[in-house]
């Protein structure tokens, strides 16, 4: 699949972002139990604004098979791009992409752009993004050069405490 591109978000691309937005907290409904709000949105805590200088996103784009025209097939926000740590805040990849090895490409592409330390954060009743996120960090920072660790949930006591990989 050499004709996926990964490229930093640019202002006129923050509208596509915010959608597929809506798509990634629609997947991850199902883990947290989550309802749309009462103008049918999810909540967008956590999107980027694209005026924050210490936050870098980046979109996913392949041709789109019936027009040809570059269509997004997922996006990554990093947080702490300019700090000492970074760590993956939000990672999505169009279902149907999935089994293409977007989501490893964008992720190998995306961890590559920016040094270390980092933290990929996901929620404990995620498996499939645990299995995921385990055979990411044995790729980029080998076995036993990272850690997982189970963190509560701030200010949700009563959830499933979240699962963080750690360099």
């Amino acid at each position: 699949m050499n004709d996926l591109e990964v490229r930093p978000v640019d202002r006129a691309e923050h509208d596509v972002v915010a959608w597929l937005w809506q798509c990634f907290r629609h997947d991850l409904a199902l883990v947290v139990s989550a309802l749309p709000y009462p103008d049918g949105r999810y909540q967008t805590q956590g999107l980027p604004s694209g005026a924050d200088g210490d936050v870098a996103t980046y979109l996913a784009w392949r041709p789109h098979p019936r027009t040809g025209e570059a269509a997004p097939v997922g996006f990554a926000v990093v947080a702490g791009s300019t700090g000492e740590r970074r760590a993956v805040t939000a990672f999505w990849a169009a279902p149907v992409a999935r089994r293409d090895g977007v989501g490893r490409r964008l992720a190998l592409d995306v961890l590559g752009r920016h040094a270390g330390p980092w933290d990929v954060v996901f929620q404990h009743d995620n498996l499939t993004a645990g299995r995921f996120w385990r055979r990411i960090a044995d790729e980029v920072f080998g076995p036993g050069g990272w850690r997982e660790e189970e963190r509560e949930v701030p200010g949700l006591p009563q959830e499933p405490p979240d699962h963080w990989i750690t360099t």
